[in-house]
């Protein structure tokens, strides 16, 4: 986030940490996306890192089986 990317891609961020500290990562993340412009494009096998999401593609054995929220 220091170099002010388009595009950030996180995969599973929050992966090693414990709950609190997860949420922590997740909330600034977040914010400081929102306030740059940064789109974040993330994986996580957590459905709680993932609600904070605005959209969801979910893929199941190589195929997207559900798409939320806005699109493009």
């Amino acid at each position: 986030m220091v170099t002010g990317p388009q595009v950030l891609f996180a995969d599973k961020p929050t992966g090693s940490l414990d709950s609190v500290s997860g949420e922590l990562v997740m909330s600034l993340m977040t914010a400081a996306a929102r306030e740059h412009g940064t789109t974040v494009i993330l994986v996580t096998h957590e459905p709680g890192v993932a609600a904070y999401a605005d959209r969801e593609v979910i893929v199941r054995d190589g195929t997207v089986s559900s798409l939320t929220g806005a699109t493009p």
